[in-house]
Parts: C-alpha cells; sequence; structure tokens
C-alpha cells in the first residue's frame, strides 16, 4: 500500500504538530470551531523526509495524491485548477513547520492561472487590474522561490507588458510570452501547466527549509533542525479583489506589551505579502479608524474563541475578499519578553492557564531580556531626538551604525556594538540581523518583516523612520539635512520609536517588573522552593527575598570598603598579634555584621567567616606562609573564631536579633561539635556550617543529626571534586573553551558526577534535611540547579543578579 503524504484539513489531527506542522493543525481548529477558513490540504512531513532521502525528489505516488487533493478543493469551490471554460481555481503554497519561523520559508501565492484562464476571468467580468496583478504576483514568486532570480528586477523588467496589459493592449498569451521571454534570458525555463508549477512549488518550500536563512534562525532560536516543514496548500481568497478587500495581520493581544486589545494591521486592495514586505502604511487596526468597526470586531470575535482553543495569545493572517472575511492562519503569538510575561500571569489571573502552565510560557531567556538596562534616564534626558519611527520592538540599546547585513556581522565579530540601519529588511538580511544589536528602517509598519523577526529575536527595533535618508553607495544616512556616517554611534529605543545620533549608556531596567513579580511568585507557588540571595546584600529590599545567605563576611568589607583594614587585623592577629590585634578584628566583624544587618531589611542573615585557608584569602595575603598555621584550620585557631564571633554576637544584640554563622573549609562532624561549643558561648548566635568539599559532604548527614544548619556550597564542592584550582580562576568561559576542545564532555558545573549526585541526595534524604540547603557562586548553570532541586532541596541561595532566572527555571522543573 502506498504512503500516504497528503490529508484534507478535515482529516488534520491538530494535536499532530509534528507531522502536519502548525500552519495546518491552526487551519484545522479552525476550521472545528466554525471560524471561517478557506478549504485546504497538507502535504505532511513524511513527504519531505521522503523527500530529503531520495535526492530532493518528490517522492513516489505523491503528485497523483496532490492532484487528487486540488481536485477536492475545486470540487468544493466549484472552480476547476489548471481547466478552461469555468472558474479557475488559485491556491497559495505555504510553508508550516511545527514551530513557527516567521519570515525564514517560502510562499507562493496565486498558483493556478494560465493564459486560457486569464481569457476566462476577463470575458466573465473580472477586473483587468486585478487579474494582471494577481498573475504577475505569482510569476514574481514562481521566479524568487521556485528559480531563484531576483524578483526586483523581473517587476523592473515587466513593468512596460504590466501596463500594457492592465489597459487592454495586451492579451494575456502575449503577457505570458513576456514572462517566459524574459526567464529565458536569465536562463532558466518554467512550466505554464498549473499542476507542474503546484508540484515545483512544493519542492521549492521543501527546499526552503535547508536555506542558510533558515537554518541560521534555527541555530539562534535552538529550533532541531531534523523537524522538517509540511506543506499546506490552501484556495486563495484575494484582498487585491476590489475597493472591498484587503490583507492583515491582527494579534488577539499587544505582542508588545501584552496589554489585552486587539492589535494588527490591515492594507486594502492588497494581498498578504505587502504588509510583511512594509511597503505600503497600512490602517492600525489597534485604533478606532472609522469604517472598519466591524472588521475589529470580527477579529476580535475570533481572536476570543482562539485564545480559548490556544490557551495562549495568537496571532491571526486573514483577508477580505469583497466584504467577506476569511482568517488564513493562526499560531501562537511572537511576542516581547514583557508581553511574554504579562500575558502568562494574565491568563492564569483569567483562570485560562494554571499556574504551572503559566510559568512555563515564559523562558529563562525572557525574564534576562526584561531585566536588561534601559537607557540612563539623566543622560536620557539631555540627549536630542533626531528622528521617529514606528517602535516595533520594545528594548533600548546603542552601537555603532552599519548599513548592511554582512558588514554587521563583521564588525559585530570584532566586538563592537551594531544598530542595523537599512530601508527595509528582507530574510536576506537574517545574519545581520543576528549579528546587531538593534534594527533601524526608514520604511515598513509594525507588522514589516523588520519588526517581526527583531521581536521573534526580541531585539530592539524602529521601523517606518521616515525622515531617515540612506545612501548605500555613500555609505550615509542623514535626517533633515544633518548627515552621518556608517560607523557612527546611534541610539533606538524600540518602543518609543525614538532615534538619537549618539551613544547613551544603560541603567537598571524598570519595564514589566508588577508583572514579572506575580509571575515569580506563581513560580515559587509551584516549585515550593525558597530562593535566597548570595554574595552580598544588593537587592536586599525585594519584597519576596526570603533571606540573606551572604557566602563570606569579605564580601561585605569589599563592598564596604573594610576590606584593606580587615586584611591587615587578620594579617596581625595570625602572626599572633595578641589581644589587641583580636580586638581589632571583632571590631571589624562588628561593623561588617551591623552593615549585613542595615542592609538586610530585618530578613534572616546566614554569615560565612572567612575561610584563611582559601585559595581567594592567599590571593588577598599573599603573604600567607608568614601566618600562625593553626590558622589555616576551620577550627585550629580558637582566637580567629572566637575574634569573629565576638564582633557578630555584639552587632546581633545591639540590632536585637539574631545571627547564623557559618564555618566554612570543615570535612569532619568532630569539627561541627567543636564550633558548635564556641557559638554557644555567644548571645544571639546560631551555628552552622558551609560544606565545600566532597568530604564535608559525605560528613554532611552526621553533621544534621547532631542539630547543624547546612548550607552546601555546589560550586566549590564540583570545583574541588573535579581537581580544578579556585573558581576566581576558573571562570565559565574557560570551562566553556576547554569542552569546546573535547577535553571534557561537558562543563562539571552544569551537571553532578554521579558520586556527587549520590553524596548530595544522602543529605537531601537524612533527618534534619529541612536544615540543609545549596548554595551557588557567581558562575550558577541553570542546569545544575534545577538538578539538585529534583534531589529535593527546597531552600536555594544564588547570587541577587541570577535569582529571577532561578526562580522560574525552578518553577517550570516543579510543573514538569
Amino acid at each position: 500500500m502506498a504512503d500516504v503524504y497528503v490529508w484534507d484539513i478535515a482529516d488534520v489531527d491538530a494535536d499532530d504538530g509534528r507531522r502536519f506542522g502548525g500552519k495546518a493543525t491552526g487551519l484545522a481548529r479552525m476550521a472545528a470551531a466554525g471560524i471561517p477558513v478557506p478549504p485546504a490540504f497538507v502535504v505532511g512531513t513524511d513527504a519531505f523526509r521522503a523527500f530529503a532521502a531520495g535526492g530532493r525528489r518528490l517522492p513516489p505516488g505523491l503528485r497523483d495524491q496532490i492532484e487528487r487533493a486540488v481536485a477536492r478543493l475545486g470540487d468544493a469551490l466549484g472552480r476547476r485548477f489548471g481547466g478552461h471554460g469555468e472558474p479557475p481555481l488559485l491556491v497559495s503554497v505555504r510553508s508550516g513547520a511545527q514551530v513557527s519561523m516567521p519570515g525564514m520559508m517560502d510562499t507562493v501565492l496565486n498558483l493556478g492561472l494560465d493564459a486560457r484562464g486569464a481569457e476566462w476571468l476577463l470575458a466573465n467580468g473580472a477586473e483587468r487590474g486585478f487579474v494582471v496583478d494577481t498573475w504577475l504576483r505569482f510569476w514574481k514568486m514562481y521566479a524568487e522561490i521556485v528559480l531563484g532570480l531576483d524578483g526586483d528586477e523581473f517587476v523592473e523588467a515587466l513593468a512596460a507588458p504590466r501596463e500594457a496589459a492592465e489597459h487592454g493592449e495586451l492579451a494575456p498569451a502575449a503577457l505570458e510570452r513576456a514572462v517566459l521571454a524574459w526567464l529565458d534570458a536569465q536562463g532558466e525555463t518554467a512550466p505554464t501547466d498549473p499542476a507542474e508549477q503546484l508540484c515545483e512549488a512544493v519542492c521549492a518550500v521543501f527546499r526552503s527549509w535547508d536555506s542558510p536563512r533558515a537554518k541560521a534562525y534555527r541555530e539562534h532560536q535552538h529550533i532541531p533542525h531534523d523537524l522538517g516543514t509540511a506543506v499546506t496548500v490552501q484556495a486563495m481568497v484575494f484582498g487585491n479583489a476590489d475597493a472591498n478587500s484587503g490583507s492583515g495581520v491582527a494579534f488577539s493581544r499587544n505582542p508588545n506589551t501584552g496589554e489585552a486589545a486587539l492589535y494588527g494591521e490591515y492594507l486594502v486592495g492588497r494581498q498578504g505579502e505587502d504588509i510583511v514586505s512594509g511597503a505600503r502604511t497600512p490602517v492600525d487596526l489597534s485604533r478606532d479608524e472609522p469604517g472598519y468597526e466591524d472588521l475589529r470586531h470580527a477579529l476580535a470575535a475570533h481572536a476570543r474563541v482562539l485564545e480559548r482553543l490556544y490557551g495562549d495569545a495568537v496571532d491571526i493572517e486573514f483577508t477580505v475578499e469583497s466584504g467577506t472575511l476569511y482568517l488564513l492562519q493562526v499560531r501562537p503569538a511572537k511576542r516581547t519578553a514583557e508581553a511574554a510575561v504579562r500575558i502568562a500571569v494574565d491568563l492564569a489571573a483569567s483562570g485560562m492557564l494554571a499556574p504551572s502552565q503559566a510559568v512555563g510560557r515564559v523562558s529563562a531567556e525572557q525574564v534576562r531580556r526584561l531585566l536588561r538596562p534601559v537607557f540612563d534616564p539623566e543622560q536620557l534626558a539631555a540627549a536630542e531626538v533626531v528622528a521617529r519611527g514606528i517602535g516595533s520592538s520594545p528594548g533600548q540599546t546603542s552601537g555603532i551604525a552599519v548599513l548592511d547585513a554582512d558588514r554587521a556581522v563583521e564588525q559585530a565579530a570584532a566586538g563592537r556594538a551594531v544598530v542595523l540601519v537599512r530601508p527595509t529588511t528582507s530574510p536576506l538580511d537574517i545574519r545581520g540581523m543576528l549579528a546587531a544589536e538593534g534594527v533601524l528602517t526608514a520604511r515598513g509598519g509594525a507588522l514589516s518583516h523588520a519588526a517581526v523577526v527583531s521581536r521573534a529575536l526580541d531585539k530592539p527595533c524602529v521601523v517606518g523612520c521616515e525622515a531617515l535618508a540612506i545612501d548605500p553607495e555613500a555609505r550615509t544616512f542623514a535626517v533633515g539635512g544633518r548627515t552621518w556616517r556608517e560607523g557612527d554611534p546611534v541610539a533606538i529605543n524600540g518602543a518609543t520609536g525614538e532615534v538619537y545620533a549618539e551613544a547613551l549608556r544603560l541603567a537598571a531596567p524598570t519595564q514589566g517588573t508588577d508583572s514579572l513579580a506575580r509571575l515569580l511568585r506563581l513560580a515559587d507557588r509551584v516549585s515550593g522552593a525558597q530562593v535566597w540571595a548570595a554574595s552580598g546584600t544588593r537587592g536586599a529590599g525585594d519584597a519576596d527575598l526570603p533571606g540573606l545567605a551572604v557566602i563570606g563576611l569579605t564580601d561585605i568589607a569589599i563592598a564596604t570598603g573594610e576590606a584593606a583594614a580587615m586584611i591587615e587585623t587578620v594579617r596581625r592577629l595570625a602572626r599572633g598579634g595578641g589581644r589587641d590585634a583580636e580586638r581589632q578584628l571583632a571590631d571589624a566583624a562588628q561593623r561588617l555584621a551591623a552593615a549585613a544587618i542595615a542592609a538586610g531589611g530585618g530578613r534572616t542573615l546566614h554569615l560565612r567567616l572567612p575561610v584563611a585557608a582559601s585559595a581567594r584569602a592567599r590571593m588577598l595575603m599573599p603573604d600567607w606562609e608568614e601566618f600562625d598555621p593553626r590558622v589555616f584550620l576551620p577550627v585550629g585557631n580558637p582566637a580567629y573564631v572566637r575574634a569573629w564571633l565576638g564582633g557578630l554576637s555584639a552587632a546581633a544584640s545591639a540590632a536585637g536579633t539574631t545571627l547564623t554563622v557559618l564555618l566554612g573549609g570543615a570535612t569532619e562532624v568532630g569539627e561541627w561539635r567543636q564550633f558548635r561549643r564556641e557559638v554557644d558561648a555567644f548571645a544571639g548566635l546560631e551555628g552552622g556550617m558551609a560544606v565545600q568539599s566532597a568530604a564535608g559532604l559525605e560528613q554532611a548527614p552526621e553533621m544534621l543529626a547532631e542539630g547543624a544548619l547546612l548550607w552546601l556550597d555546589v560550586e566549590e564542592i564540583v570545583h574541588s571534586a573535579h581537581g580544578f584550582v579556585s573558581i576566581p580562576n576558573v571562570s565559565g568561559a574557560i570551562l566553556d573553551d576547554y569542552v569546546a576542545q573535547g577535553a571534557i564532555a561537558m562543563r562539571p558545573d552544569a551537571q553532578l558526577r554521579p558520586f556527587l549526585r549520590e553524596l548530595v541526595a544522602r543529605v537531601a534524604q537524612a533527618d534534619g534535611a529541612r536544615r540543609a540547603g545549596v548554595a551557588f557562586g557567581p558562575h550558577v548553570q541553570p542546569e545544575l540547579v534545577a538538578e539538585v532541586y529534583a534531589l529535593g532541596f527546597r531552600r536555594i541561595s544564588v547570587p541577587i543578579e541570577q535569582r529571577d532566572v532561578i526562580r522560574l527555571v525552578l518553577g517550570q522543573r516543579g510543573a514538569a
């Protein structure tokens, strides 16, 4: 029995996106919901894989299946594909991968018209300009996508025959000969039979999966290369049919901000690719422009239905043909990070999504982007806005202006921040858009190629800056009589559309903070984790921060400017400085603890004593060879330990609080017993251990059994267990390079080795494990945090700048 490659939309399993692609499954959902869609069929990804495996040829049986399916389309509409003497059926041929790749894959519209079909339309009252426009649009796409020719050259060469045909001075057969003559001059031939054209178009869409721009996009977005694409063939409806026709794109919510309001654009008398090209200014559907009320209301009603079906914000491609609305495509909407967060929390608040689902709708990368800096307010207040366009993808960035994609790649590779400045963009610019920090175009609307792709990449973008005059030959751009050269600084605000001809500093972000806080509280609820802040007190004002685990009083000393004095005091005590040195160290400890308490805002504080034996201490005190050797043992020098404890106790008493003091570097339960006796002698203190080695990890269950509070310093444990030198000398970049060399299989701080995993799991399962937490340093990898969370730890300390991302990751892990 022959393989089945083609399915009518009514027979498509809407949950099988891998086989049928997002476009066809979206059509199936809409048709089942009673939403008006033109009939269609889909060539599944099984056919794509057979095509790729068979030397990039259509597999046996597929042509016959396509012919039968397109005949069924004609029967449903009372039209004939490739026939004569009756209304011709025209179709679109579109790619449809499981994962949306906006602008990366190829489409052919208006396929199915030949000279005799055009004659029939004209003889039966079709408007001549419509017939010529529709037919030449097809040939332009066929030349570009199937034959790989320059579509702009085609348009220019056929301008005179087009004008003659529109005025009735050139018959369809003569226009077809003019097209074929131009193709022949380019060394190409093309069939005029629509059935042959359809098969060639399907092959071209399959080939477009492996185009350089599609590969680059998949790599940037981490989309698997083996998914392949389906092909959706759909009966055409015509936005260029008459004055009561048009095409557009609408979003159920604003893709920039997440606001729950219809957002989109509509071009009167045009087909859909005119929206994407950005060549004309459309009607803004988010505004109450007179004459479009019925269209807005109909789209809003369909959008509400589709949001419920998808449980997500959607974008819709639509066409109006002679007053009748058709929806051609639906998919989850591409959105900025700010919009993604707001949409997720709003859908959760409405009950459309469970908290676990809402947390899964936002990526860790989107949270990072939402936390990215904005223009410094003081510098911005004095900056001159030299031009304004349409803010189409939020974010603020500065860089040198570069006027083509290849140079953008070169300049970015050289380490320079780049803003790509173009008249408009096309899929050919994708490499430059990936390399650039932001995009600025002179033409286009909020749904042009530049805007859509920038939004998918979440890069700042300003389009439609019509005051911008770009001279690619001279490598200059001008506004209002002032001229700048390529390489001059430029800054753009992708939210407001403002353009500045200078570099602007960046400051802490403010956008989307309320929605992000709501999302992260949902994540905490799903994960059940307490995510503390480590390595400092910055950000202690966060209302969701349960506590501060300051891994090292040394960090506080550096932050408060006390480091030099503290080091000198430790040096004197370690050289046998006597009572004076002990008092000085206690005084220093009291000041450091008082600073930590003040910054902590009343939260629980876990403070770790400096470890004199650490590599960091040796870097700060290079003359350590002269020290009393006992100071290098965790509790080997009681005077050193008591001086610290005395100062911390005084600070706790003065503040009327209790401090937890952590001893680092210990490996035996006996060290915990001795340290606990020392701590018990001081008021306002509780003792704990910072476990920093595999040996200490092995003893941790016994420490817990004897009442210890534990923090497992995962980064130190991993590095010491792997035999690497200390963290200050082994950065994440160095480890990444080591992996790239093939020396090790993966970064050791991204996944626990089996022996460490077993030891960590024993701690998580031990009696008293509720008193144990895990702490991560500045190179924390979310994968490792999630792994330790899965072992059972619910108290987790991370650097403050990583905290929000980790909260989201743990919420997603808790929902899994």
